[in-house]
């Protein structure tokens, strides 16, 4: 009876413990990295200590791709694997830059006898039906099996590794593209991730399948401009959640590809060759955001111009061809003003090579979003009002966090979707576009301007659009500075990188003063924009790099209107305390940001839960405009009624958990009150009107004269 009641006993045990011993052995194999609802891409764990590295550089795309596939499996769980490999867009130097630690194995093959343990087997990939090199990548993810050529196949099946094949693709109904994929979609797209579909060749290279392997993705080729495949594609795409699924690696076809993505709601992340995202996305997502300067005083004889450089949506290009000698790494970088387009995706690609950039950019440097905000897409595509506003608010958390605030738009962005797409993007500054709408510069509902590449010159002719080269811009600048000028002009003009040095612009910079001195001014995109408002009479920000002082300081006061989260003001004896900006003169106010100690990567509990703004026309008479109280937010955007102000105070009520009053930036915004008069409202009509004359004779001009040159060609 005891030996019974005994064995009933430690059944019970054995009921209650299995689930939570399940539990455990399931967590201990799972994926290790996080991805969570409105990520673009997930976050690796912190990579070993120490990384084996394997040197794939010069090995047939066979050998890489297995290579691939390991790193990917075993990654999965914690970034173990290192990948050394270089190609034309990708310079293999962060793994040094960076400081990773790492020894170098023999070859690909000792890291397959390594890491055997965490093999399920192989998958024959058919070199006679080159796309089941997808196929296999894909089963190889869900499976946690290798991508082998049927050559490999029979080294690894044999001791010492004894990896036993589970799937051979050549004894499958596969006998071409369409077969291939389909094969895919009927046997495995069930088992894949929906949060990514990846877009790789099926041959001659071999990186971000380290990444769609680790996350078990379905890997295709499949051109949307091709009837055939892009019905497949509806197949694989019927089943994405919007803004919850991104295309990553790229397309056959650009434009249709782009296009077909938006039109479900998916944006594109441009990757195809990034190396190495399960080591470098789990490096520190901290970033130390260099100070902006303060803005020029507008000159209403002024020229203005912001030159951009193309491409930075590609997180490959922000990993690799970034760094070349004649961009990035030119001796003649910080001469001259430039927005240097960059992927906010970095945040969850690369972190720290995203930190790199910031911590080596000069005052002149400005690093922009590329097309188009989270991801590449064409906004004619993106479906209704719901999708923008949740797609301005996902890149506004971006933007938060990496510090971004212009974006380029390589298509027109117009009307209500221009609305609702910056009305949910509070830290946007400004936008640029490639579309033509007929107005050079407009602004949205939320007072964001929308600048054409080429605004206020002769401009219906591209001239100074992605297409062109500096000699247009030349061309263009030099034709605006022949023309009467009654308020200041602004030009952005973007560079295709491919074509395009750091060294054409600093050279286009000097050719115009020679010829032109004290016309033109070259600033940094986001001083663009603040001086487009300012000139247009609508609201910008006016405490950036003005005067301040604190009834207590830690940290700088002056910290609070740097431009950077990284720096701010802190007040030990917090309640009471308070920051005083004065603006210089008297502004009609319109809205203003606190960013509190979480942007820091500080604890939530010690962001500042209420304060009072206050202003003062004579910084001795205080009227509160603004009271928040019970804030649990890492930024607070905060609108306000056009109140006249110079000095602007805030009051702190209550400063967080442990007392200490912390502000990283202090943001408002407003319009100088002189400028909110009939006589330039006036002016500006005026000469709106003036230049539209000009601007259409000039084109006219050109058009005829390139189409008796085209005769002559």
């Amino acid at each position: 009876m005891k030996l019974r009641r005994k064995l009933i006993a430690l059944a019970l045990i054995a009921a209650l413990l299995l689930p939570l011993l399940s539990a455990n052995v399931t967590a201990a194999g799972a994926a290790a990295y996080s991805w969570q609802p409105g990520q673009a891409m997930p976050s690796f764990p912190a990579p070993a200590e120490t990384l084996d590295a394997i040197d794939t550089r010069g090995l047939p795309f066979a050998e890489a791709l297995a290579a691939a596939c390991l790193q990917g499996i075993v990654n999965r769980t914690q970034p173990r694997i290192l990948i050394i490999n270089a190609n034309e867009d990708t310079r293999d130097t962060w793994r040094d830059t960076l400081g990773l630690n790492y020894v170098r194995l023999g070859s690909w093959k000792d890291g397959v006898a390594k890491y055997l343990n965490e093999l399920n087997g192989l998958v024959i990939w058919n070199p006679a039906v080159q796309d089941t090199a997808n196929v296999a990548t894909t089963i190889a993810g869900v499976t946690a099996s290798l991508a082998v050529s049927p050559e490999l196949a029979e080294l690894l099946a044999a001791a010492p590794y004894n990896l036993p094949v589970t799937t051979d693709l050549r004894n499958e109904p596969i006998t071409d593209k369409i077969s291939a994929y389909r094969y895919l979609y009927n046997n495995y797209w069930s088992d894949c991730t929906r949060k990514t579909i990846s877009g790789l060749v099926p041959d001659g290279h071999v990186n971000l399948r380290d990444f769609s392997v680790a996350v078990k993705a379905a890997v295709l080729w499949l051109d949307a401009g091709v009837p055939a495949e892009l019905a497949l594609l509806k197949l694989f795409f019927a089943d994405v959640t919007q803004l919850d699924t991104y295309y990553t690696g790229w397309w056959p076809d650009e434009p249709k590809g782009i296009s077909f993505a938006s039109a479900y709601g998916v944006m594109t992340i441009a990757s195809d060759f990034y190396l190495n995202y399960t080591v470098y996305s789990g490096m520190s997502k901290e970033l130390t955001i260099p100070q902006v300067p303060a803005k020029p005083a507008l000159d209403n004889g002024k020229i203005y111009v912001s030159l951009l450089l193309s491409d930075g949506d590609n997180i490959q290009y922000d990993q690799g061809a970034m760094l070349i000698d004649r961009l990035w790494n030119s001796p003649d970088r910080g001469k001259v003003p430039i927005g240097w387009t960059a992927s906010p995706v970095m945040l969850d690609a690369g972190p720290q090579i995203l930190n790199y950039y910031y911590q080596t950019a000069t005052p002149n440097d400005v690093l922009i979003c590329g097309p188009s905000g989270l991801g590449y897409s064409t906004s004619a595509e993106w479906p209704g009002e719901t999708f923008t506003r949740q797609y301005g608010a996902l890149t506004n958390d971006y933007f938060e966090r990496s510090a971004f605030n212009v974006i380029t738009v390589w298509q027109e962005l117009s009307g209500k979707k221009a609305d609702w797409f910056t009305q949910s993007m509070p830290s946007l500054l400004g936008l640029t576009t490639q579309g033509f709408s007929g107005l050079k510069i407009r602004h949205t509902s939320t007072n964001v301007p929308v600048v054409w590449l080429g605004s206020d010159a002769v401009n219906s002719l591209g001239g100074m659009s992605y297409e062109s080269g500096v000699g247009y811009m030349y061309q263009h600048l030099s034709a605006a500075a022949k023309l009467p000028q009654l308020q200041a002009q602004f030009f952005a003009a973007q560079g295709n990188v491919w074509f395009t040095s750091v060294s054409d612009f600093v050279n286009l910079r000097d050719d115009l003063e020679r010829e032109y001195p004290g016309r033109f001014e070259f600033v940094r995109p986001d001083h663009f924009m603040m001086l487009v408002n300012e000139s247009s009479g609508k609201p910008y920000s006016a405490a950036l790099q003005q005067p301040t002082t604190a009834s207590v300081n830690v940290g700088a006061a002056s910290g609070a209107v740097d431009g950077s989260f990284t720096t701010g003001w802190e007040a030990p004896d917090g309640a009471g305390s308070y920051l005083r900006v004065d603006l210089g003169e008297n502004y009609l106010l319109d809205r203003y940001v606190v960013k509190n100690a979480e942007t820091n990567y500080l604890d939530a509990s010690l962001n500042t839960k209420a304060w009072q703004l206050q202003i003062s026309t004579d910084g001795s008479a205080w009227t509160t405009i603004d009271s928040v109280s019970e804030n649990s937010s890492a930024i607070a955007y905060r609108s306000v009624g056009a109140y006249k102000a110079r000095y602007v105070r805030l009051l702190i009520g209550d400063p967080g958990a442990d007392g200490t009053a912390r502000v990283q930036e202090l943001e408002v915004y407003g319009v100088k009150s002189k400028d909110a008069t009939f006589v330039k409202s006036a002016l500006s009509t005026i000469y709106g009107f003036f230049t539209k004359i000009v601007n259409a004779f000039f084109e006219l001009f050109y058009l005829v004269f390139n189409g008796v040159k085209g005769l002559f060609a």
